[in-house]
């Protein structure tokens, strides 16, 4: 189960970084409807990963620094504050919005990967 995580860590972050494209894509443009589709499905991504995570606890199995659990908890977090604040936006700003939600997430998951 550790090895699926370690797995899912690596999942997170490609899809993460292709995120962060395709937003930024979107935003340079004139921004797309797509942009919440690519939030909802990260976050869908994250949330196994969080789930994996949460299954290892169970079995006992504890990260190596505590504060992994809070980070975890906010990967989680973000990426719906994200969508609730830019929720009234254009398209464009909602974009940029999912932009710096992901350049966050980049810190969180480095950070994730120091405590884990």
């Amino acid at each position: 189960m550790t090895q699926l995580h370690s797995l899912g860590a690596s999942i997170v972050l490609g899809a993460l970084l292709v995120t962060m494209t395709l937003a930024t894509l979107a935003a340079v443009r004139a921004g797309s409807p797509w942009v919440d589709r690519l939030r909802i499905g990260l976050s869908l991504i994250i949330g196994l990963q969080a789930l994996t995570g949460v299954l290892l606890l169970l079995a006992g199995v504890r990260p190596h620094e505590t504060l992994h659990l809070l980070y975890g908890a906010a990967a989680l977090a973000i990426l719906p504050l994200a969508g609730t604040f830019a929720s009234e936006a254009p398209p464009r700003p909602r974009a940029w919005v999912l932009v710096g939600a992901c350049l966050l997430l980049l810190v969180i998951a480095w950070r994730l990967a120091s405590t884990g």
